[in-house]
């Protein structure tokens, strides 16, 4: 009965907004609402005086009703208060205000909202009021996000009282997703958390969201409303709805690829329109007008092509345009010769744009300047990934240790949390060569078991169909066990479950919602998702912290596809047949891997070289490079036998590949020798002074984590050989001689 009563009493207030203003009628529900109200007895008394400032300010307000007098007091008065004009005397003058909204004698305004502690205003409420429920349920919801923050907890508190009053709902599950699309962006914070609130009461029937996501998301239209709403001229717009949804159902229904091909013939019929305005009909098309369209179409390209200022004079972008437009032609033509086809009323009479209308036009110099960019980039991500992983791995297991120092401390725990996902997102995409759709839709049951016919385990990554509608396998070696490993760990440990949890996941070039699945790549502080976008601004920032540079001295920006690039030249350095490549990276032909072959031969070659004589003479100096002797060769052809590398043994059987390529102080196979002692000291003074004098001249941060990681290698290494109590070496020669002698 209690909440009967108080529900009709919220009706009856709500209804006196949109009653004629009376003064009198206003004090009178102020008091009664008072009344309901938990105050201490002298901020009731002190409340109680701004009664009569609050009516006073209505009666100089514009408006009929007394919701038309507060938008007005809002955008006039309130300002004045908040500054500290004319507003009533004492700490509590915003009293009578905070009462009539806490009571819903009025409907605020959000930007009026946004200036009151609204959760504050509405602690007053007593607890039978279905308001305070509502607020309890909420702050209940908002308490259980245990990786929100409690700043982010109150802003969603905030955000979500503000939308209730604003909206003039009653109960939360009013609020609908285009109310969270309408919070401003400097709420956008408090709207995540309120998100993952709101479906973890069951109000939104899915997995949260972040802002961007909720503002990217749109529905997929059919061909012909991307053509309504595109800038074709009326009288080719039925011929461009009929080629595509024709195109879709007989060889590609990708969306992106088929408003590509909208964007480009709705340029070409654009220029038709402008320039041959006696043209009214995609029949009447004559080879001139489409050779006429390629010039305009370069020089439109110029303008339109993305990336450095330098490269306009690509025209990549006119390519695409000019091939659309050839395809288009040639299919409709082809299929106009069908019986009873559509097609033969829009068909002209010959094929108006052919690929011999393209050659000498500038395409072919455009091709060969962008495939030196590439091999330029190539050899560039060569150089400078080292340093960037280098400093990704250093920069995590630097911001984990200050966070185990320091359990309890927020900053440091969202530090050590994105200093991993820039690690791992690193890592995933350069060990396992995959697009970032493919990485952005990898779920934990894409991991295959395997039993090979000896008995032995072995495991797969499935990568779903993407770019070619192909799917395919890739084997999952250490490197990338661990990456996805560590993945798993996380994402139960952020969730705090047992199992990676089911989420929802949103195909951004499709533009549909893709199954419900344990998606790897989520809970990178939010229990979402993460996007591609997401991962892009991740490597940008992580180049850019990690001071990778091009050969011209400038920022080198890493992009998702960087990390196939190394992938590939990884597994060309590692003699990885082509066609295995091809099959790993997905591609259709092997012309796509065929261009980073081509590197190796010479640029790449020269340039390993010269960087690795450079590291060479700086650790064993000039005398390295001598030939050897006589003497010095037969000691070289024993110790080998002996698996005696030098400074160390190798406890790798004989025979067996090395993974590592002879890398081996930081290898657990390598056993440091007594003897070699003297040697990584001299190599570790070499270093250290190495990195000091890179230290003074400022070098980029990933080479820098590069030469520490170094510099701990060999004090290992030293570390080891100097607990030896004799030289392994001697020791395992003597055994064999005694083995022999027996």
């Amino acid at each position: 009965m209690a909440t009967t009563s108080s529900t009709t009493l919220t009706h009856r207030k709500t209804g006196l907004r949109d009653l004629p203003y009376d003064q009198q009628v206003l004090l009178d529900q102020l008091t009664v609402a008072m009344e309901g109200m938990r105050f201490h007895p002298y901020a009731r008394q002190q409340i109680t005086r701004t009664f009569d400032p609050l009516c006073r300010a209505l009666e100089t307000c514009h408006g009929l009703t007394l919701q038309e007098r507060w938008q007005d007091f809002e955008h006039r008065i309130w300002p004045q208060w908040v500054a500290g004009q004319d507003r009533p005397a004492g700490k509590w003058w915003t009293g009578a205000v905070r009462v009539a909204v806490a009571a819903r004698l009025v409907r605020p305004g959000w930007d009026f909202l946004c200036t009151t502690y609204t959760a504050t205003w509405m602690e007053s409420l007593a607890p039978a009021d279905p308001w305070a429920v509502q607020i309890h349920r909420l702050k209940e919801a908002l308490d259980a996000l245990t990786w929100a923050r409690p700043e982010m907890r109150a802003a969603a508190l905030n955000a979500g009282l503000r939308l209730l009053l604003a909206h003039g709902y009653e109960q939360l599950e009013q609020i609908t997703e285009h109310d969270l699309l309408s919070i401003p962006s400097a709420a956008e914070l408090g709207s995540d958390t309120l998100d993952a609130a709101l479906c973890a009461l069951g109000i939104f029937p899915r997995t949260p969201r972040r802002a961007p996501t909720r503002h990217l998301r749109t529905e997929r239209l059919s061909m012909e409303e991307l053509v309504e709403r595109s800038a074709i001229p009326e009288p080719f717009r039925q011929v461009t709805s009929l080629y595509l949804n024709t195109y879709a159902l007989r060889i590609s229904s990708v969306y992106a690829t088929l408003r590509g091909k909208l964007y480009s013939l709705t340029h070409f019929w654009r220029f038709v329109s402008q320039t041959f305005p006696e043209v009214r009909t995609c029949a009447e098309i004559l080879p001139a007008h489409a050779r006429a369209f390629i010039p305009y179409a370069i020089e439109r390209g110029r303008s339109l092509t993305r990336g450095r200022p330098e490269d306009r004079d690509d025209r990549a972008t006119a390519c695409n345009w000019l091939v659309d437009l050839r395809v288009f032609f040639a299919d409709i033509c082809t299929w106009a010769t069908e019986p009873d086809s559509p097609f033969a009323l829009y068909a002209p009479r010959t094929i108006p744009l052919t690929r011999h209308d393209l050659v000498g036009v500038g395409f072919e110099q455009a091709r060969k300047r962008s495939q030196a960019r590439m091999t330029a980039t190539i050899l560039d991500l060569e150089r400078e990934m080292p340093k960037i992983r280098a400093y990704a791995l250093q920069h995590w297991i630097e911001t984990e240790d200050a966070r185990k120092q320091a359990p309890d401390n927020l900053r440091r725990q969202t530090a050590a949390l994105h200093a991993f996902w820039d690690w791992v997102l690193l890592e995933l995409l350069v060990q396992s060569g995959l697009r970032v759709e493919e990485a952005c839709e990898l779920t934990t049951l894409d991991i295959l078991k395997r039993r090979m016919p000896d008995g032995r385990i072995y495991y797969m990554l499935h990568v779903k169909p993407s770019k070619y509608d192909r799917a395919r396998v890739i084997p999952i070696g250490d490197g990338l066990g661990r990456v996805i490993a560590e993945i798993i760990r996380q994402v139960k440990q952020f969730y705090g479950s047992t199992t990676v949890p089911f989420c929802d996941q949103w195909d951004y070039h499709e533009q549909i919602p893709l199954p419900r699945a344990p998606y790897l790549l989520q809970g990178a502080g939010h229990p979402s998702c993460i996007t591609a976008a997401t991962i892009r601004t991740r490597l940008h920032l992580l180049s850019t912290k990690a001071g990778a540079q091009t050969a011209q001295g400038l920022p080198l920006v890493l992009h998702p596809h960087d990390c196939r690039r190394v992938f590939a030249s990884e597994h060309l350095n590692n003699n990885t047949p082509v066609h295995v490549i091809q099959a790993l990276l997905g591609h259709t032909t092997l012309d796509t891997v065929m261009v980073y072959a081509k590197l190796y031969p010479t640029h790449l070659v020269d340039e390993y070289r010269k960087a690795l004589h450079g590291v060479y003479r700086a650790v064993h100096g000039e005398d390295s490079f001598r030939n050897p002797t006589a003497e010095e060769w037969a000691a070289f052809a024993a110790s080998c036998s002996l698996r005696d590398m030098g400074t160390h043994v190798c406890a790798l059987p004989t025979g067996e590949y090395c993974p590592k390529g002879l890398v081996c102080l930081g290898c657990v196979h390598a056993q440091p020798k007594k003897s070699a002692a003297p040697i990584f000291r001299r190599m570790l003074a070499s270093h250290e002074r190495a990195l000091a004098a890179a230290s003074k001249r400022g070098e980029p941060a990933g080479q820098i984590a590069a030469r520490e990681m170094e510099v701990a290698r060999l004090r290992q290494a030293l570390r080891r050989a100097e607990e030896l109590t004799m030289d392994v070496a001697a020791a395992i020669e003597e055994m064999a001689e005694g083995t022999v002698a027996e």
